[in-house]
């Protein structure tokens, strides 16, 4: 999961980076994506999504000082389980798991900062216009469909979408990649184009100890999550 840079491989970067709260630990891994299946998953997903707008907001969860509201999880909750549904997952991710990953994420955001790794603003400007250069310049005509797709989600038009939305998701994904990147030379994690399974045992590791070790900053101002 390094930062990737050049050739094809921002291209599938750009692809599955969906969500619209952090992107680097929950992404989307599929690409074939034209059936009508799943064109109703994505609807279905979309009316979701404006239904949550249309909901009054509330504070919900504080990690350290980064705040959590309603609205966030239930738009983290909705794109988690549209990924669940477009990749063929069974699995049903109840709400403690849900808000326990997107906390997790938050902490690994404080970490980057922590270690000096995390990307400003201005880097992550410059990444989306890079992205947006490589997905207007491809013949890859799906790739453009599904970032279609994508920007008509968060209800944004194309300049919005890349000018105020995609750099805030890419600044979370990056820095969540910069510290995986000083993790492994750090050798707090193997390197996963070694070993992928001791990466991935490693990396769940790290984080169940991250969540762990900050439980006392972490507060949860609601009691009915399941």
């Amino acid at each position: 999961m390094g930062v990737i840079s050049g050739g094809e491989k921002p291209m599938k970067k750009l692809v599955i980076s969906l969500s619209a709260v952090v992107l680097a630990c929950s992404a989307w891994v599929f690409y074939s994506f034209a059936t009508e299946e799943k064109s109703d998953i994505f609807r279905s997903l979309s009316a979701e999504l404006k239904e949550i707008q249309a909901t009054k907001d509330r504070y919900f969860a504080q990690v350290e000082h980064i705040g959590i509201t309603s609205g966030e999880f239930q738009t983290y909750k909705a794109y988690m389980r549209a990924n669940q549904q477009l990749n063929n997952r069974k699995d049903e991710l109840s709400d403690s798991e849900l808000l326990k990953d997107l906390i997790i994420e938050k902490l690994l955001l404080l970490e980057a900062e922590k270690q000096g790794v995390a990307v400003s603003l201005e880097q992550a400007r410059a990444y989306s216009d890079e992205m947006r250069h490589i997905l207007e310049s491809t013949a890859d005509e799906k790739a453009k469909a599904f970032q279609q797709q994508v920007t008509a989600l968060t209800g944004l038009r194309e300049d919005e979408y890349w000018e105020k939305h995609a750099p805030e998701a890419y600044k979370s994904q990056l820095s969540i990649e910069h510290l995986l990147n000083k993790l492994v030379q750090d050798g707090v994690l193997p390197n996963a184009s070694g070993d992928p399974e001791s990466f991935q045992t490693a990396w769940k590791s790290y984080k169940d100890k991250l969540y762990e070790s900050r439980s006392e900053q972490v507060k949860i101002f609601i009691d009915d999550i399941q």
